[in-house]
C-alpha cells in the first residue's frame, strides 16, 4: 500500500524496547517531513538515500524510537518512490533483503 505524505507526517512508532536505545526521534522525525515533502513534490528524496540513511542513537537517557518499525515503514517508503519513479512493473525494495540493518552514524566505515 502507498505511504502517503499525510501518513509519513502523522506517523507514530512504539518506543524501543526497555534497555536499547532505539533511534533519536527528532533525526527521524526530520527525515519523514523530507519523505513528506518529496511525496508532496517539494523535495527530491531518492530510493537510495531512503535506503541508505542512518540515524543516530538516541542519548543515553531516552530509549528512542524502535528500530524495526522505523525500518518497516521505510521499507514501504522506498516502494512508493520507486512507484512514483516506474511507470509499470512491479519493483522490489533493496531494504527488503533478509539482511538489511540500518548502520548507526558511529559505525561508519
Amino acid at each position: 500500500m502507498p505511504v502517503t505524505a499525510f501518513e509519513a507526517r502523522t506517523r507514530q512508532f512504539d518506543r524501543a524496547p526497555i534497555g536499547a536505545r532505539g533511534y533519536h526521534e527528532p533525526a527521524v522525525d526530520a527525515f519523514l517531513e523530507r519523505v513528506a515533502a518529496t511525496l508532496d513534490g517539494d523535495d527530491d528524496l531518492s530510493v537510495s538515500d531512503v535506503h541508505n540513511v542512518a540515524f543516530a542513537k538516541a542519548p543515553l537517557s531516552k530509549r528512542g524510537y524502535d528500530p524495526a518499525a522505523v525500518d518497516a515503514f521505510l521499507r514501504d517508503v522506498e516502494g512508493t518512490l520507486a512507484g512514483l519513479s516506474q511507470s509499470s512493473g512491479y519493483y522490489i525494495a533493496p531494504a527488503l533483503e533478509h539482511t538489511h540493518n540500518r548502520k548507526p552514524l558511529w559505525r561508519r566505515r
